[in-house]
């Protein structure tokens, strides 16, 4: 019988170990293609080649007598405002759906997450449609209410997952007391999803940061963002100013992850205390 237990306690941890090794050789062969960047952008070459030929950091230098800037720029010009009206449309759905309770909830949930399951290429087809007819194609306008379309079921999916961990009864606690909606919302509501409010609109914003194929049909000369800066320049003039104007892109990507990964761990403590708190 003990040696049976050691037998199983030897598989299980043999199984453990090889389902860990797989995971890590799995990750690290999905973020190679963006690691290997990295190094190419401190070449010194005048062309992409792996490894460089020499280091240096010039085509950092080169960023900023680039277009780059003021495609960054544009991307924030683009990105605060779409984050902010996906912030309130997913969180406005989620309300709606989650403590609402309508009696088609399920199917409004999917058309609320629909705008991020479908390709990417048909919405911007779609847009693209509409805003030709009213003239906004090529303006900050058109570009902004796209990507806050296309997010808003990133705010919605996250805003849903903090109101299901807290009870609703408090809510009904407060407006028996006498509070209205508002009050209800901002003095009870607002406190117990704000961590999940924020990490959906950080989710938002990086989401419109990095998108490429709405704005290859929405955007112009003037709106270009910083993805399509990068796409234009891959086209026609690649050098390694790509991969540095790349790594600074990945750099900002994984530091906005990281701030969602920390919000994410501090509210699945703070469910953890309440949970703790209602047993004692």
């Amino acid at each position: 019988m003990i040696s049976k237990f050691m037998f199983s306690g030897t598989a299980m941890r043999f199984w453990w170990g090889g389902l860990i090794t797989f995971t890590v050789v799995t990750l690290f062969y999905l973020i190679l293609p963006t690691l290997v960047i990295i190094p190419l952008s401190f070449s010194d070459g005048t062309y992409l080649s792996f490894p460089p030929p020499a280091w240096s950091l010039r085509w950092y230098e080169a960023i900023s007598d680039s277009q780059y800037p003021a495609a960054f720029a544009n991307s924030i010009r683009i990105g605060i405002p779409a984050a902010a009206l996906a912030t309130v449309i997913g969180t406005l759905a989620a309300l709606g759906l989650v403590r609402g309770r309508p009696r088609f909830a399920k199917l409004m949930s999917a058309l609320a997450v629909a705008p991020f399951m479908l390709p990417q290429i048909v919405l911007a087809i779609g847009l693209y449609s509409i805003f030709a007819r009213l003239g906004l194609v090529g303006s900050y306008t058109a570009t902004i209410l796209a990507h806050a379309v296309a997010a808003s079921p990133l705010v919605f999916i996250s805003v849903s997952s903090a109101l299901r961990s807290y009870d609703a009864t408090l809510e009904t606690a407060a407006m028996t007391l006498g509070a209205n909606w508002w009050q209800t919302f901002w003095l009870v509501t607002f406190p117990m999803i704000r961590l999940g409010v924020i990490a959906g609109a950080i989710l938002a914003f990086s989401f419109s940061f990095d998108e490429i194929i709405m704005a290859l049909f929405l955007t112009s000369s003037q709106t270009i963002t910083l993805p399509k800066q990068l796409y234009s320049e891959m086209r026609f003039n690649l050098t390694p100013i790509v991969a540095a104007a790349s790594t600074i892109v990945v750099l900002i990507s994984c530091l906005l992850l990281l701030l969602v990964a920390i919000l994410q761990s501090k509210a699945a403590r703070g469910d953890r205390d309440q949970q703790q708190g209602r047993i004692s």
